[in-house]
């Protein structure tokens, strides 16, 4: 068995920043060509393709997308299948938005361009590329879960909601491609050093109300490790989970957080 990628075609939202950035970078490195997808100004994408093309071997496209409307979310799919008929042997549902509030306060545009992203773009993803998975008799699929799928957090109702149903969606679809050579994983980040993960921390902080001064402190409380997870280690993990060593890892939520969901 090997941990090498090389000849699959991998398709990863979110794909312009953070994480999503980072798993891009780790799946190319193995020998996967990737489509990337996500916000970013037009006129920074033939930067992005460099930093691929001048790096690794494989194909890299970047296809714009819009995730907070079914349709158009139905349309990138059929531009993926444009450019590769058969389908991608992998797929990354990285993209993702916050939609923090109270419950009290939280809209319900909020509550449903939440769901619309973190939760039924994943769904209109797999839907398109499963069933070329199962034909071919192998397919990964990584849906990007988060600790806050295992335990809340105040404030962050719709964002907790919608990685919670992310892991009972990954066991779903682990089981119905248990026979056919697909394996399915929610991938639970901590707080990463990543744009959104900035963004807990910083939330957190004020609802501890920690200094600035006070960070570390705050941060060996919540996270015994003591620092956020980086980049790098998340996107390690989701290219082992897209390894043939992991074929026998499905419709597991894999945490990694630096044990602290473990407090």
């Amino acid at each position: 068995m090997s941990d090498s990628l090389s000849g699959k075609v991998a398709l990863v939202t979110g794909s312009t920043t953070g994480i999503g950035r980072g798993v891009a970078h780790c799946l190319a490195s193995k020998g996967c060509s990737v489509i990337l997808t996500g916000l970013i100004d037009e006129t920074l994408v033939p930067k992005l393709l460099e930093e691929f093309t001048g790096s690794y071997k494989g194909k890299f496209q970047f296809l714009p997308s819009d995730f907070l409307e079914a349709e158009k979310v139905e349309s990138f799919c059929q531009d993926v299948l444009a450019l590769y008929p058969d389908g991608v042997d992998i797929l990354v549902n990285n993209a993702g938005v916050l939609g923090n509030g109270l419950v009290d306060d939280l809209t319900t545009k909020v509550w449903q361009e939440t769901l619309a992203v973190n939760l039924s773009a994943p769904f209109i993803l797999t839907r398109a590329f499963f069933p070329l998975m199962k034909k071919r008799g192998w397919g990964r699929i990584v849906n990007m879960s988060s600790i806050m799928g295992q335990a809340g957090e105040i404030g962050n109702v719709a964002y907790c909601s919608t990685k919670s149903a992310l892991i009972g969606f990954s066991r779903v679809v682990a089981l119905e491609g248990a026979q056919h050579g697909v394996t399915c994983n929610a991938v639970c980040p901590g707080l990463v050093d990543a744009p959104m993960g900035h963004v807990f921390a910083k939330n957190l902080s004020a609802q501890a109300a920690t200094s600035s001064s006070n960070k570390d402190d705050l941060l060996k409380e919540r996270i015994p490790i003591g620092r956020l997870i980086t980049i790098s280690e998340v996107a390690g993990l989701v290219a082992f989970l897209c390894s043939d060593v992991a074929s026998s890892m499905s419709g597991s939520p894999v945490t990694i957080d630096g044990a602290y969901v473990a407090r």
